[in-house]
């Protein structure tokens, strides 16, 4: 009898530390996380860059977004970024991008999974298919890309704002296919 007594409070007991952490907020880990985009000019010229603040939760409802400061975009040189900001972006009207995605009936669950999110870039909101690997690691929960998604300029309304880095740049093709990648890493909220 003991021995069951036991068994069922060890079971209770972990039943309980798995539910606190499906019932924890978690809080995305900026210095830990990473979204890189890659842009193709010249028909074969791929080059990656980068967002340097993002921010971010899932909540113990199932509930997830992400923060993109557009204003943070980092490209390894600053006139791009500034051009980038100012033409493509247009940040002084769209600071920022966001994601959000509802986990509430799949649960934040490891492994590998398709998701829906809902991308809102530049004042067009689309639903936008990913394939990501979740895995949880103490206590963060980290989401990468298992493949790159691919984003249309065209569909978020960032024709124009190519176009004008081509002129600018006096570059002849800026490809509207953008492969975005990412790895971002949540902390357990007590």
């Amino acid at each position: 009898m003991k021995r069951t007594l036991q068994l069922v409070s060890a079971t209770l007991l972990a039943f309980v530390c798995s539910m606190g952490t499906a019932l924890a907020d978690w809080v995305l880990d900026n210095s830990k996380s990473a979204l890189y985009f890659v842009s193709i000019k010249k028909d074969h010229v791929a080059e990656t860059h980068t967002f340097k603040e993002l921010s971010g939760r899932i909540t113990s409802a199932g509930m997830g977004n992400l923060d993109i400061n557009l204003t943070s975009v980092h490209t390894n040189v600053d006139i791009r970024d500034e051009r980038i900001r100012d033409h493509l972006f247009e940040t002084k009207t769209f600071a920022k991008a966001s994601v959000t995605v509802d986990l509430s009936k799949s649960g934040v669950k490891p492994g590998i999974q398709p998701v829906t999110v809902t991308l809102d870039l530049h004042g067009v909101k689309k639903e936008v298919q990913a394939l990501v690997a979740l895995t949880e690691v103490g206590n963060s929960v980290q989401v990468a890309t298992v493949a790159p998604i691919l984003l249309n300029a065209a569909d978020f309304d960032l024709a124009g704002g190519l176009t004008a880095m081509r002129e600018i740049g006096a570059v002849e093709s800026i490809s509207n296919a953008v492969p975005v990648t990412f790895f971002l890493s949540f902390v357990k909220q007590s």
